[in-house]
């Protein structure tokens, strides 16, 4: 174990006991200079706490005694017990910081408001491809728990790379940064969440704080920053970091990593072909990143041909007469809509959207839906809202034929798909690309995801 894991003592408190909450807890077990674990969370009681632990897990009250808290990324930093802790001058750290003060090979962080997970995942395969399988791992939002990383790899870790996708609720008090900070997009996302843009805005931010460990690993291409020349938000991050800075640009990397070539036998030699369906955005970051790591140009160009992209974005699912149906349940953004609305051609893509707002601007989508004749199905909360703004929005001629996509809105995500079969003609593309968040009929992106896959597959 890392000498500063080692220094782990006393009485520590859990704020949350969720995903990230049991697996701090879990990871404690193994600490024995911990003397008890203290849980916050009104959900729980020292009965449900009896079969999870070795007997020093219990439920707390207030802070008494506590000599370091850990907080879960769903509590906001205006929480009354973070508000207790800095008054009496407790430690507050987190899973994520913990994890970038502690693991001792290279850290990748990568945030934006969309993107995250193909952009992570395309990383994790360039690596494997490079350095090998067992030198990888991949944690945060839709990896593995971080903390078991740690605990996984012990000393082994100072040879191995870790591909972070980190959220704006993991970064707001994080005091650690990534090796190498990533940060694709910055667009109106979790206003449901966070105090104002302002704030949504410094939390991405943080992600490009200086780090001192550069120096222990630059010849490992680490101690940058890789950020979008093309968002104004994300260039200007360039003003408030001392890293070295590389951008990427559209498809500019995509070219530079396999720029056409002329073979010996004078015959054109084309770029990669990109298996999966992405921003180009996303797709050059991935580029950028390899590139700063130092990741050969032929497994970069083997990754994009092979790699057919994640689950529950824009994941393909099985076609039904002469219909393909897509799986994006993750697409919680309009912005993340708008790129389903751009992966498939013109006229020939029904979308399935609906949720839960989470205080964003869908006019931009609205906008693109009409440009590129998208069949919409509304459902759920947001759906009456998009019957209404599509309606008055989207008087294109297709919008018109099909206007009676928006006869009945939807609350059982059967329905929505049978709706959806019942416009789409053979050589469409129905995805599920709700642009909201799904807590209105599901406890989150994946379950929703999950159950529009089973439909689709017992279609």
């Amino acid at each position: 174990m890392q000498s500063k894991i080692c220094k782990l003592n006393g009485v520590v408190g859990i704020l949350g006991f969720g995903v990230d909450g049991r697996e701090v807890s879990e990871f404690l077990e193994g600490i024995d200079d911990v003397e008890k674990v203290i849980v916050f969370d009104d959900r729980m009681n020292n009965e449900q706490l009896i079969m999870n632990n070795k007997g020093r897990l219990f439920v707390g009250e207030n802070l008494d005694g506590i000599d370091l808290l850990f907080r879960s990324p769903g509590f906001p930093i205006t929480h009354k017990l973070v508000k207790e802790a800095k008054e009496k001058n407790i430690p507050i750290t987190s899973s994520t910081e913990f994890f970038l003060q502690n693991f001792s090979g290279v850290t990748v962080g990568i945030t934006g408001s969309n993107g995250k997970t193909t952009c992570t995942a395309l990383i994790e395969e360039m690596l494997k491809a490079e350095f090998g399988e067992e030198n990888v791992s991949r944690g945060g939002n839709d990896g593995k728990p971080l903390l078991s990383l740690l605990a996984d790899r012990g000393p082994r870790t100072a040879d191995c790379y870790s591909v972070l996708e980190l959220s704006s609720f993991q970064l707001i008090d994080s005091d650690a940064a990534p090796d190498v900070s990533v940060v694709l997009n910055i667009t109106p996302n979790h206003l449901d969440w966070h105090k104002d843009m302002e704030e949504y805005v410094n939390a991405k931010k943080k992600i490009v704080k200086n780090t001192d460990r550069g120096s222990r690993i630059a010849d490992r291409g680490c101690g940058v920053a890789i950020l979008n020349e093309d968002d104004p938000i994300v260039k200007k991050f360039a003003e408030d970091t001392d890293r070295e800075v590389v951008w990427f640009d559209g498809d500019q990397n995509l070219q530079s990593c396999h720029p056409e070539q002329v073979s010996p036998e004078g015959e054109r030699v084309e770029g990669p072909k990109v298996l999966c369906k992405t921003h180009p955005s996303t797709l050059s970051a991935a580029i950028a990143i390899a590139q700063a790591l130092k990741v050969s140009d032929s497994n970069i160009k083997h990754v994009l041909e092979t790699f057919p992209g994640v689950k529950h974005r824009l994941e393909f699912i099985r076609e039904i007469d002469g219909v393909k149906y897509y799986n994006d349940s993750s697409c919680t953004t309009p912005e993340s809509a708008i790129t389903a609305c751009n992966a498939f051609p013109e006229g020939s893509l029904v979308l399935l959207m609906g949720g839960r707002d989470k205080g964003m601007d869908f006019s931009k989508l609205y906008e693109v839906i009409k440009e590129r004749n998208v069949r919409v199905v509304p459902y759920g909360e947001m759906g009456e809202e998009f019957k209404k703004n599509l309606s008055d929005n989207c008087l294109s001629a297709v919008a018109l034929a099909k206007v009676d996509s928006f006869s009945t809105i939807h609350h059982s995500l059967q329905d929505v798909v049978e709706d959806a079969r019942q416009k789409a003609s053979s050589g469409d593309n129905v995805a599920l690309s709700p642009a909201c968040a799904s807590f209105d009929m599901f406890r989150n992106a994946k379950e929703r995801g999950e159950e529009f896959t089973e439909i689709v597959k017992s279609m």
